[in-house]
């Protein structure tokens, strides 16, 4: 029996994540924290990943109004109470998990501007943002005890491709 291609493979891959959503955490308790969870987490990579990379560009592309430059806790509360909002009448529940963890993700990320009221990311005193992207790990750590059937199965899904993308043989 030949090995399959990439791409076969990947869509092997994705078929068994899908199975294990849907066995594990779709329509259960744990699928809105689980959504919150990989929200927090992939905004997370990618704004810490994002501002590291452009730092040191000298026209970063920022977003600003007039010559004030928005800082990513902006949109980080205002996507924390649109989530609050949306759970006042318990409507919109995986996306307001996906508004949540984005949100999360972003106020914490700058929690040091919150509390010091200047931009201090990349200053000692920024050190506190890494703190408050702690606790939040702490929390990822949390659910994904909660959702460890789910993150068993994702792994045995990735365990099964060879480094190359075909099936590992059995044993």
């Amino acid at each position: 029996m030949s090995e399959p291609s990439e791409v076969e493979a990947a869509r092997l891959t994705t078929q068994r994540i899908g199975a294990a959503y849907d066995r594990h955490v779709r329509g259960r308790p744990v699928e809105a924290s689980t959504v919150a969870t990989i929200s927090y987490l992939v905004t997370l990579v990618a704004v810490r990943a994002y501002t590291t990379i452009v730092r040191p560009l000298p026209d970063a592309p920022d977003i600003t109004i007039g010559d004030t430059h928005i800082h990513h806790v902006v949109p980080g509360v205002l996507l924390l109470l649109l989530a609050g909002m949306l759970a006042l009448d318990e409507v919109a529940r995986l996306p307001r998990a996906v508004l949540f963890g984005v949100g999360a993700a972003l106020v914490l990320d700058e929690l040091a501007l919150i509390v010091f009221l200047k931009d201090v990311y990349w200053l000692p005193e920024g050190v506190l943002s890494l703190v408050a992207v702690a606790v939040g790990l702490a929390a990822l750590v949390v659910n994904a005890w909660r959702g460890r059937q789910f993150l068993g199965a994702l792994m045995n899904a990735f365990r099964r491709r060879s480094p190359r993308g075909g099936r590992r043989p059995p044993g």
